[in-house]
């Protein structure tokens, strides 16, 4: 997966999600960043870092530039916890 935004605010997240439709394979879970709710908004599910940086590079430059970063789906499912 690639992380393209996190916030406080579950509407922002999915303003974030509308504004960007047509980039595929978007999603958002909702975890907790220093005791409060947090909202990642995510695309894509790759196989490895390497896809996943590849898949960076395909991405609007307007979601390039805001500095994407690959995340493993262990990284994810360990911050639900």
């Amino acid at each position: 997966m690639v992380q393209l935004l996190g916030t406080r605010s579950e509407a922002a997240a999915r303003s974030f999600i509308g504004k960007h439709a047509g980039v595929p394979d978007l999603g958002y879970f909702e975890t907790t960043h220093q005791g409060a709710a947090w909202f990642v908004v995510t695309q894509g599910i790759y196989p490895s870092r390497q896809a996943a940086q590849a898949g960076i590079a395909e991405l609007p430059a307007v979601l390039r530039d805001s500095k994407p970063w690959p995340r493993s789906i262990g990284d994810i499912q360990g911050g639900l916890r």
